[in-house]
């Protein structure tokens, strides 16, 4: 076996390479360079100048004024990782570098300045509509409290429903059930989100492979596939095994052609029918449904009029329910399991980075937004981090969500949990 080698720390001409195309960025950013000038042509030809200038007009929005240019970090010979400070926050770029004139500028993160806990609690409170969420650390003793808002409030949660999908498949790993090289037909095609749609009918896949496009690319053929293999019967018991404060909400745990389905105008008595029926009626409606609620079927442009039924046609959970469920999956999950929820880890990579190990999961539609993360620090401390927001009247902002959350992680990875490792 060969020692792994440790690669040689750049030399100052390396190192000074990129200093002045990233001295060219920060002009850029204040006013004091032209584009035409600092880029590489075919840079320009992919991100006109006119496109540029939004994007920069963007982040002076979000961030205030670029002030000055904190590091320069080399990656390889063609690129490097920049910070610029900005009046609220530290952003970081990758550059890449061509006979001295930048071929690409990337945003792939940032920090807050003087952020706080109680600062971000307040933004997400502030957000229209209804939002909440919860942050606990996972010590011997149980789950401990460290920030939250309506944690316990009912909520929406779009394509965050996987995770009972994926606790399912967990558990039937780890007791012999199913093995993660088990090979399922893709026999449920659904709409995007996903890409699994477009493959062959009926194409062999592994419960490992499905179970990773429900996850990291929110697959909806993928997750309609494992529904319909799992059953409802024991889709109900993992539901209630989680803790679900109303298990109800999530009997049966339907599948995304059904929600479809039934948010239709075509289907409103099959949904009238639905909404006023129990657990029992409510399955054996969707089951008796048949190609009603099959994709040949449903009408997308139910998603593309605003909210559409988001109080009523949904699947439902609160923050703390998908925290207890996020706990469990720290507490008995397999391996795997815990490697597809790391595929996507939902937030810019250099704030991804900071985190030994950052599982995530989200979701959104119109007037629904939701991001769940599973986090482990460098020093062992681990965190479920859960939030959400509806809105039956508008879009959610989800890069503002997204910036929210990214801030979140950000602050409690710096430090703003309790110290409670024996």
């Amino acid at each position: 076996m060969v020692a792994a080698q440790t690669p040689p720390p750049p030399s100052p001409a390396s190192q000074t390479l990129f200093d002045q195309p990233a001295a060219n960025v920060l002009a850029l950013m204040q006013g004091k360079a032209a584009a035409p000038d600092i880029f590489d042509p075919a840079f320009l030809t992919a991100v006109p100048p006119e496109q540029l200038a939004s994007v920069i007009a963007s982040l002076k929005t979000q961030f205030g004024e670029p002030q000055t240019l904190e590091a320069v970090r080399r990656m390889d010979v063609r690129s490097a990782s920049i910070d610029i400070r900005f009046d609220k926050a530290v952003v970081t770029f990758t550059i890449g570098v061509l006979d001295g004139r930048l071929s690409g500028l990337f945003i792939t993160g940032s920090r807050t300045q003087g952020d706080t806990m109680e600062q971000i609690t307040a933004d997400i409170a502030a957000l229209p509509g209804r939002s909440g969420f919860v942050v606990q650390q996972l010590t011997p003793s149980g789950a401990q409290t460290i920030a939250s808002h309506r944690p316990d409030e009912r909520f929406a949660i779009a394509s965050v429903f996987k995770l009972y999908v994926l606790a399912e498949v967990d558990r039937e790993v780890r007791a012999g059930e199913r093995r993660w090289g088990d090979v399922l037909p893709l026999t449920q095609k659904s709409h995007p989100s996903g890409i699994s749609q477009d493959w062959p009918d009926a194409a062999p896949m592994t419960l490992q492979t499905l179970a990773t496009l429900m996850v990291s690319v929110s697959d909806n053929s993928a997750t309609d596939t494992l529904i319909a293999a799992i059953g409802q019967d024991k889709l109900a018991a993992i539901v209630r095994a989680s803790g679900h404060s109303r298990p109800s909400d999530m009997i049966p745990l339907l599948s995304t052609q059904a929600v479809t389905g039934l948010k239709m105008p075509a289907n409103a008595a099959l949904r009238d029918r639905f909404l006023a029926a129990d657990d029992a009626e409510q399955t054996r409606l969707v089951a008796d449904a048949g190609d009603t609620l099959r994709l040949k079927n449903l009408d997308l442009a139910v998603y593309t009029g605003g909210p559409n039924q988001i109080d009523t046609i949904e699947w439902f959970a609160s923050p703390a329910d998908v925290a207890r469920l996020l706990a469990m999956l720290e507490r008995d999950g397999d391996p795997v399991t815990r490697a597809i929820l790391k595929v996507n880890s939902g937030i810019p990579p250099v704030n991804a980075g900071r985190w030994a190990y950052l599982g995530y999961k989200g979701g959104s539609e119109p007037g629904i937004m939701g991001m769940s993360f599973l986090d482990r620090t460098e020093q062992g401390d681990s965190y479920v981090i859960t939030a959400f927001a509806n809105n039956p009247a508008a879009d959610i902002d989800q890069p503002g969500f997204i910036q929210l959350m990214t801030r979140l992680l950000d602050r409690l990875v710096a430090g703003d949990a309790p110290a409670t490792r024996p």
